[in-house]
């Protein structure tokens, strides 16, 4: 009978079989995990670093634009006002032309506003899903690498010397405007659904307002709001600082391109982040 256990028991197709069993069982599980990883709700709380590289990037993507035809891509109140300039134009003279600067602020506007509108999926699937904001984040990559190609293929100056003469008057350029334009628009409604100090880590007026009126604006020690607010204004001028740095050292192009990089290491950033916890 003991012999007849010990066959039973402990055979080797037995035993292999057991093994190939509690493998698949380790496998599925980790298959699950990484499903509940990806799918789960990012810690918005836990999220500083990515969203000071946000900060970091409205700067680097909107100083080419800038040198370029003298338009900021990631703040649309200038572009709105210009074009009300334009339709005052109409009544204040006989000039009825749709000026190439006109032409530009408004391809920066729709432009904003079709990438912004991407983020309607994010509203549906969840906007704080770890898989969806890392989605997000490498289409705006894909944005400022079209941006980039479309900037070297314009074959127009980096940087305007006056602002009636800006750059990217052709076709290839008001793309790299629209591309550039759409990556910021996009970023600004991921940053926004996080719900953080940071806003839409674009339009620092409102953070200037909430940081010179913090009621712990000269406290000497570590306050969350302030000095994230802080770290958005910082990261914004430097971004702009670096990525002037880059255009003036050699083109809009490769500024482009080097925000491209950051933006894919962004993308690999966000799985750093720690699930948000049930309450």
């Amino acid at each position: 009978m003991a012999e007849y256990l010990k066959t039973e028991y402990n055979t080797p197709g037995t035993t292999t079989a057991a093994t190939s069993d509690a493998s698949t069982a380790v496998e599925q599980r980790r298959r699950v995990s990484a499903r509940s990883f990806l799918s789960g709700n990012v810690d918005s709380n836990s999220s500083l670093l990515q969203l000071i590289l946000f900060c970091f990037l409205t700067g680097f993507t909107s100083a080419p634009t800038f040198l370029a035809c003298y338009l900021w891509c990631g703040f649309q109140t200038g572009g709105l006002v210009q074009l009300s300039l334009a339709v005052a134009r109409l009544f204040a003279t006989n000039d009825r032309t749709f000026h190439k600067p006109d032409q530009q602020a408004l391809t920066s506007l729709l432009a904003f506003l079709l990438g912004s509108s991407i983020g309607r999926i994010g509203d549906k699937v969840g906007p704080k899903r770890r898989w969806w904001i890392m989605t997000a984040t490498f289409i705006m990559a894909l944005f400022t690498m079209a941006a980039a190609l479309c900037a070297h293929f314009s074959y127009e100056p980096s940087v305007a010397e006056f602002r009636t003469n800006a750059s990217w008057q052709n076709a290839r350029g008001m793309a790299a405007l629209a591309f550039a334009s759409a990556s910021l628009g996009l970023q600004g409604i991921v940053a926004k659904r996080l719900n953080t100090a940071f806003g839409v880590s674009l339009v620092l007026t409102t953070v200037w307002v909430e940081l010179v009126n913090d009621p712990k604006l000269f406290v000497a020690k570590y306050v969350k709001s302030r000095d994230h607010r802080i770290f958005a204004v910082f990261f914004a001028f430097l971004g702009g600082l670096c990525s002037a740095g880059i255009v003036f050292a050699s083109s809009s192009a490769v500024a482009f391109a080097a925000c491209t990089g950051i933006r894919l290491v962004s993308v690999l950033s966000w799985l750093l982040v720690p699930l948000e916890k049930v309450k």
